[in-house]
């Protein structure tokens, strides 16, 4: 008796164009019975748009998210100046520094559990929840007059809002690009510094006329207005099934000796990196400039930032992230040394023109490392949360340190000393440079090659 022969036939499942269903027919009438049988092959999730409308549309969303989120944070060192100088006066540099490094912190150690969230497909109870805590934290900082006030509400309850909020802008826009990833989380980052330029501009012409309480209020409804827009045009891509199980931590990522020098890299990054954002405004007072100028100095660093957000994603969409990450950082730590001797308007002015230029190209393509990193998107989020993580905790850390450093160094009535903590900012930022470089040798090695 001749052996059973089967035929298989290949055809498009009726619900999706992606989906392949393999059907094993029975052989001819006068073969052995067999029994029909249906085994339908996993699908893979369709490529990337990489534009069209409603991509862009993710840009624009991600953009307003990143305008309340770090631009709401670049903004601290004008909270900074306000706190020491009116509202607390009598509290140290270091303890007020608290209050930005656990808004900074928060709103990226936040993204460790939201990752996972927006994995498993709760983007809008995400950025809802984000959006109400953001604001009204803001509303609750407008009638804050104690240290312990300003530090729940804007020190927790915008740190927290903030994170919900702004993991979506770089988890969301990562699955609609894959080609030109770089670029359109580039333009998606430039929202921050906007925000670092209207927030700080918006304050300082409010204050005198309404009052530091109103003035905060009036930025909470503009945070209102533009983080409608983004809950309005964001939508996650349709073609990626939820990751409903699963953890919280990528635990194989943690053993792939890239990524974990990776997060290393970026935590010691963000130790220093945002230390002269923080003091740039103080330190303008110290060297003498006037408090209008001194104002400016931050507004400077922002604005600097917007160039360095587009022009090295679009380059880094050829020669690679961290072909553009590893020299920004580098010229980062060396112009926060630099600083030490920027003791006139010009020099200080070149120093935050260039270090906002640098900083800005780090925040841009750092978020496009991980997909290049970890091409699984089904842990894109998880991935970047822990990315977050590291980041925040360096932020954390840096700030109340260089804070320290300058109350340990400043006698009582004296001048400010700035040298130790520019000199711990950017001796760490430098060790985040160089651990940069073991992370594109472990993945390439020393080849000239895109990476």
């Amino acid at each position: 008796m001749s052996s059973p022969q089967s035929s298989v036939m290949l055809k498009d499942h009726p619900a999706s164009d992606n989906e392949t269903t393999i059907t094993t027919t029975p052989a001819p009438a006068d073969a052995e019975k067999a029994p029909v049988t249906t085994a339908s092959a996993p699908s893979l999730p369709p490529p990337p748009p990489n534009g069209g409308t409603l991509a862009w549309l993710q840009v624009l969303g991600a953009f307003f998210l990143n305008f309340n989120t770090w631009g709401l944070l670049n903004t601290f060192g004008i909270f900074q100046a306000e706190y020491s100088t009116t509202i607390l006066p009598t509290t140290s540099s270091s303890a007020i520094s608290w209050v930005g490094s656990l808004q900074a912190f928060l709103m990226l150690f936040v993204c460790v559990l939201c990752g996972r969230l927006l994995d498993a497909g709760y983007f809008y109870l995400d950025i809802t929840i984000g959006i109400f805590l953001s604001v009204f934290g803001m509303m609750m900082t407008s009638l804050a007059t104690s240290y312990y006030q300003i530090l729940l509400a804007q020190g927790i309850a915008v740190g927290i809002g903030a994170g919900m909020a702004f993991i979506p802008s770089i988890q969301i826009v990562g699955t609609y690009f894959s080609t030109r990833r770089s670029t359109a989380m580039g333009l998606a980052a430039t929202g921050s510094s906007i925000g670092g330029i209207v927030y700080p501009i918006a304050l300082k012409q409010l204050i005198p006329k309404i009052g530091f309480p109103w003035a905060v209020r009036t930025m909470a409804f503009l945070m209102l207005g533009t983080f409608l827009i983004s809950l309005s045009v964001m939508k996650p891509r349709a073609g990626l099934p939820p990751r409903k199980s699963g953890p919280l931590i990528n635990t194989a990522a943690l053993k792939d000796p890239a990524f974990a020098m990776w997060l290393l890299a970026v935590f010691f990054t963000f130790i220093g990196l945002y230390i002269p954002f923080f003091y740039v405004e103080k330190y303008a007072l110290h060297i003498g400039l006037s408090p209008d100028l001194a104002f400016y100095m931050l507004i400077v660093m922002n604005a600097g930032s917007v160039p360095g957000r587009i022009a090295p994603s679009i380059i880094a969409d050829k020669i690679g992230n961290l072909s553009v990450m590893i020299p920004a950082v580098l010229l980062s730590g060396i112009i926060s040394l630099a600083w030490i001797k920027a003791e006139t308007e010009g020099g200080l002015i070149a120093a935050a023109l260039f270090l906002g230029l640098a900083s800005g190209s780090i925040q841009a393509v750092l978020p496009a490392n991980v997909p290049a990193l970890c091409p699984d998107l089904s842990m894109l989020g998880t991935n970047l949360g822990m990315t977050m993580f590291a980041s925040g905790l360096g932020l954390l850390i840096g700030s109340p340190v260089a804070g320290a450093i300058l109350d340990r160094q400043t006698t009582a009535g004296g001048p400010e000393v700035y040298w130790g903590a520019l000199t711990f900012a950017g001796i760490t930022v430098i060790v985040g440079s160089v651990l940069l470089v073991v992370v594109r040798v472990i993945k390439v090695g020393f080849a000239v090659v895109k990476a």
